[in-house]
């Protein structure tokens, strides 16, 4: 049976046909984020939106979603993987402390290191995905580390929870784990997509650039239950 992933689109009138899945900046223009210890913040209304608009990068302070709640004052939050990603790899976000200070990729890792010490596991998942063009978004509510839509949330439904594992984490993701996520996924028609992570060459600890990320390894695992009307429908 050929595996075809869930792609549902969602009942809206939302169009934006101009949309990219990375930011349109002009040359040597840059977005300017804080990071606040939890996120990092980006203040002002054109860049918000305009990074929101073309890639769906973060979400709204006051909004479930994109920031539509129409105040003034809402700002655009950045997930640690996205911020890292916008900022050093494609270099479009210039990112400082609340003192003002700008941070560089090894205060940034190591800040990011001290919310979450799986964090290099996780951002290279990211990179992972985003090379195949997927929306990536935080998959917290559904017990997972990421969701990830083929276009906009705003349009279509998530087709993939995924869990990132690391071999440490080969004991956790027992059929039994693994099937209690998978039944939440199936609630609200997604599939589960489990990254494992290879260990890298180096201690992550000691990850001197971003390239070095390229010394990990992801692969991925599609869990579907076997539906056996599908399997007959398509042999019929």
């Amino acid at each position: 049976m050929q595996f075809t992933f869930q792609c549902k689109k969602k009942r809206c009138n939302f169009r934006n046909p101009n949309a990219t899945p990375f930011p349109l900046c002009e040359q040597g223009e840059r977005y300017h984020g804080v990071f606040t210890g939890l996120s990092v913040e980006i203040t002002d209304p054109a860049q918000t939106k305009a990074l929101h608009d073309n890639g769906c990068y973060g979400k709204g302070s006051k909004s479930r979603g994109g920031p539509a709640s129409g105040d003034e004052d809402e700002t655009l939050l950045l997930g640690l993987e996205e911020s890292c990603f916008l900022a050093y790899y494609l270099e479009v976000l210039d990112i400082k402390n609340l003192l003002g200070t700008s941070l560089d990729w090894e205060g940034f890792l190591k800040a990011a290191q001290d919310l979450n010490d799986r964090f290099v596991e996780n951002l290279a998942c990211y990179l992972y995905l985003k090379s195949k063009n997927w929306v990536i978004k935080s998959g917290i509510k559904f017990g997972g580390d990421f969701l990830i839509y083929e276009q906009s949330p705003r349009n279509f439904h998530a087709s993939f929870l995924v869990v990132v594992q690391t071999p440490a984490d080969l004991d956790y993701y027992q059929p039994k784990n693994l099937k209690g996520v998978q039944r939440v996924a199936e609630t609200s028609d997604k599939d589960v997509l489990l990254l494992t992570v290879g260990e890298p060459k180096e201690d992550a600890s000691s990850m001197a650039t971003p390239e070095a990320l390229k010394e990990i390894s992801v692969t991925e695992t599609i869990v579907r239950r076997f539906n056996y009307s599908s399997f007959v429908q398509s042999k019929q």
